[in-house]
């Protein structure tokens, strides 16, 4: 299957998603959430079979860990610092949230506490990749699950969810347009990850399509590594599940600690796909409420490209 025909049928599971939700033919609610929940579980797992069916993958995983650490560090760190250099701008263009002066709600012992809880869900994803690569690796080869095609139509039906998620939202695209600040904080997040991701360049083999394909998931780690591992690469893939993976959990630790920049964007670009979900609590008690608007478009805008963004830099 052609890269070109791979990023044809994710559109259109994505559009038929988001079709039937704005037609009211299906809404997403509770039982779509948690269908969506199952599905992503199932996708995992069966991402996990496919990095078990493959030997060659599970003999280089120190080789995935330290090109997903990598990639992390650079697309995190590249990120920040453009940010950083554009807060001239941001001040131009108008007052983003400022950093809470007050004292710190939560004890030390208690945003530990806070941050082991965030980092459940994480885990659990992380534990049913390597569950699927214990059993992957038990059972002979399996044409179906060694070449991902039990995981590409898990991964289009969640992508069909996805769609009608991205209809339900109540975020107004208005928004978005009007206000300059929602508009530049997401593109130089985006510049920056994609910048910082050509750090992984420095490992033999990898090309710039590759090297770019893994930081462009923007923290979606649940996509983003199946997205690659059906496109050919399951090396790969496994590298941009942990290096996803990596930066949300880098963004629950260092956001506070960006808190002395007086300025939300650096901590919002961390987070990444993350800052409309799962990162927007941390991102909260540190700016405030004020800063949600402007973190929730943020993930909007970054998790929209995912799908897209990483099949065209694969096929380079």
């Amino acid at each position: 299957m052609t890269t070109l025909f791979s990023l044809l049928l994710l559109v259109v599971f994505l559009s038929a998603g988001f079709a039937v939700a704005k037609l009211r033919v299906l809404r997403f609610g509770r039982v779509a959430e948690r269908v969506f929940s199952l599905a992503l579980y199932l996708l995992l797992f069966s991402m996990g079979l496919r990095l078990g069916q493959s030997r060659d993958v599970l003999a280089n995983l120190p080789l995935v860990g330290a090109l997903a650490v990598t990639s992390t560090v650079c697309c995190c760190a590249a990120t920040v610092i453009l940010h950083f250099l554009l807060t001239p701008a941001y001040r131009r263009l108008g007052r983003a949230p400022a950093a809470r002066r007050q004292t710190p709600s939560f004890s030390v012992s208690r945003r530990v506490a806070l941050l082991l809880l965030d980092l459940r869900k994480p885990g659990l994803l992380l534990a049913l990749v390597v569950a699927g690569s214990l059993v992957g690796f038990a059972l002979p080869v399996i044409s179906a699950l060694r070449d991902g095609t039990i995981a590409t139509w898990f991964l289009y039906f969640l992508l069909f969810i996805i769609g009608m998620q991205m209809a339900s939202s109540e975020t107004s695209v208005a928004t978005l347009i009007r206000d300059p600040l929602f508009l530049l904080v997401p593109a130089v997040s985006i510049v920056g990850t994609l910048v910082g991701s050509l750090g992984a360049l420095a490992f033999d083999g990898m090309t710039p399509g590759k090297a770019l394909a893994l930081g462009a998931g923007f923290g979606w780690y649940s996509l983003s590594g199946v997205l690659i591992s059906n496109l050919g690469d399951p090396l790969l893939g496994t590298a941009s599940f942990l290096a996803n993976l990596f930066r949300e959990t880098l963004s629950f630790l260092f956001v506070p600690v960006l808190s002395i920049s007086g300025r939300c964007e650096s901590g919002v670009g961390l987070a990444g796909a993350t800052s409309m979900d799962v990162t927007l609590p941390v991102i909260e008690d540190t700016w405030g409420p004020t800063v949600v608007p402007l973190s929730v478009m943020h993930g909007v805008a970054l998790s929209f490209l995912v799908p897209f963004l990483v099949p065209l830099f694969m096929s380079f």
